[in-house]
């Protein structure tokens, strides 16, 4: 096996032992991975539309909804009026919410910091460094495409003419 492969089997081992340590923190939370996520973006980015963050989290309007719905009977955020658009509903962080955001996120980053303190500060700049390319390979990733679909052509699958 050569040194990629060794680091994408690490990795595929590593993915879902931090996918059980955030549902352990969420469970204890009572929080779903994606409420988590909503009021993630709530904390980092303010209020925002529920458009806003439908986007952010490439999830339907509906869902957003939905979770906003649990999330504002919970008391973790409060959905406001557009002070200038009467369409748009604007989701706010409350205290709760913020502080359950702000736990799960030091519960998460203390097993990762214990691990980074044991390597030397070279090696914490080149771990530093690939997690700056990953994130940023990953925000590639992730940008909706921008070739727009292929015309149809006025073909039934199958290859049959429509009829008009």
């Amino acid at each position: 096996m050569n040194e990629k492969e060794e680091f994408a089997r690490q990795f595929r081992q590593i993915q879902p032992k931090f996918s059980r340590i955030y549902t352990r923190l969420l469970t204890e939370a009572r929080l779903s991975f994606p409420q988590f996520a909503l009021l993630s973006q709530l904390v980092d980015r303010g209020t925002v539309s529920m458009t806003e963050i439908s986007e952010k989290l490439h999830i339907t309007k509906p869902a957003v909804t939905s979770l906003a719905d649990r999330l504002e009977k919970g008391k973790f955020l409060k959905r406001l009026a557009h002070p200038t658009d009467r369409r748009v509903s604007l989701l706010e962080i409350q205290p709760k919410g913020e502080r359950v955001v702000r736990k799960t996120q030091v519960q998460a980053s203390n097993f990762l910091l214990e691990t980074l303190d044991q390597l030397n500060a070279s090696e914490r700049k080149t771990v530093a460094r690939f997690y700056q390319l990953l994130s940023h390979t990953l925000d590639k990733m992730l940008v909706p495409s921008v070739i727009a679909p292929p015309a149809l052509s006025g073909r039934r699958p199958g290859g049959r003419q429509r009829s008009k």
